[in-house]
């Protein structure tokens, strides 16, 4: 159960945005966006300014419509269960662990075969967020450019609950050569999208526990960001704030204590630390805690604060390190 001081469903909008809040995946106002059930977990409604975070959920036999943004990119996390996405011009399969990239003016789709017998489930960032998928369901005015918010709270304390099971789906796979990012070019990902893995990516150390930065410039990604972390008993994140970009992290497996504007919370599998630009954030495992925790934050615009600590990035520019696989021990 989420802390009640922090939970995001009883705080207002701009108390999230200068403080934080915690939700969790199965958390949030659910609507349609481009023909997929959507939960709204982060986003202009709540506080988020430079991205949105939302759980699509596809039964078998669902698909999208085929779409593309002019000036937003977007990245899909699948989390459960398996479908395909429309990628590189192609219809690309993809697993738990994987991630879609598609940059802006790229047109992308996914569905879930009637072969199938689960839900395929992805958990979406858009940078910058796409404020007209609101306006069908009355929480964006068009006319005067503003979040309904009186409508928003409504349906944020009204809105029903999911049941995504916190069972771990989540797997390293590297299937389709020809679209995964580590082979592929920054110039190829740039312009047409790649698929990632959370398990691959450029290491990276830089807040006290072992990373991956998987969506990030020195691959070609612009405005999507994306990193991946193993904290195991014992360890601790430093406590840390972004000077422009707001955060989105996720328990994606595992248990610990989320850090949120000072305070050390409670956090389960799925959990959501919501720290929107300025708020301090961090977490650590208890000593005696019998399992490693798996978090993941989508932030944007992508961090520089951390990548300057990095050997990656100098004067402006970036090279491209090896994809290794995540320290998971």
């Amino acid at each position: 159960m989420l802390d009640e001081k922090w939970n995001a469903r009883l705080r207002a909008h701009d108390q999230i945005r200068s403080h934080g809040a915690i939700t969790n995946l199965n958390d949030g106002i659910e609507i349609t966006t481009q023909g997929v059930r959507t939960r709204l977990i982060a986003w202009p409604g709540n506080g988020f300014q430079t991205e949105s975070i939302h759980v699509l959920t596809l039964t078998p036999g669902e698909e999208s419509v085929r779409y593309e943004y002019d000036m937003s990119d977007e990245a899909m996390v699948c989390l459960k269960g398996h479908g395909e996405v429309y990628l590189r011009g192609q219809w690309v399969a993809i697993e738990a662990g994987d991630i879609a990239y598609f940059p802006e003016r790229v047109p992308h789709a996914l569905r879930n075969s009637k072969a199938n017998s689960t839900d395929f489930v992805v958990v979406n960032q858009i940078c910058p967020p796409q404020f007209d998928l609101y306006e069908p369901a009355g929480y964006y005015d068009r006319a005067h450019g503003t979040m309904i918010f009186a409508a928003i709270e409504k349906a944020k304390k009204q809105a029903a609950s999911a049941n995504l099971s916190t069972d771990n789906e989540l797997h390293y796979n590297d299937s389709h050569a020809d679209v995964r990012a580590w082979n592929l070019s920054v110039e190829e990902i740039r312009s047409g999208g790649a698929l990632f893995n959370m398990y691959r990516g450029a290491v990276f150390s830089g807040i006290d526990v072992p990373m991956v930065l998987l969506l990030w410039p020195g691959y070609g990604v612009s405005r999507c960001g994306f990193h991946y972390g193993c904290m195991t008993p014992g360890s601790e994140a430093a406590t840390h704030t972004h000077p422009v970009s707001d955060e989105c992290i996720v328990n994606w497996i595992g248990s610990g204590q989320s850090l949120i504007s000072g305070e050390y919370v409670s956090t389960g599998p799925l959990d959501v630390v919501l720290a929107p630009c300025g708020v301090a954030h961090g977490g650590k495992i208890p000593p005696d805690a019998k399992d490693v925790c798996f978090p993941g934050g989508f932030a944007s615009p992508p961090q520089l604060d951390l990548y300057v600590r990095t050997p990656y990035y100098n004067d402006g520019k970036y090279q491209v390190p090896p994809f290794e696989m995540l320290e998971t021990k």
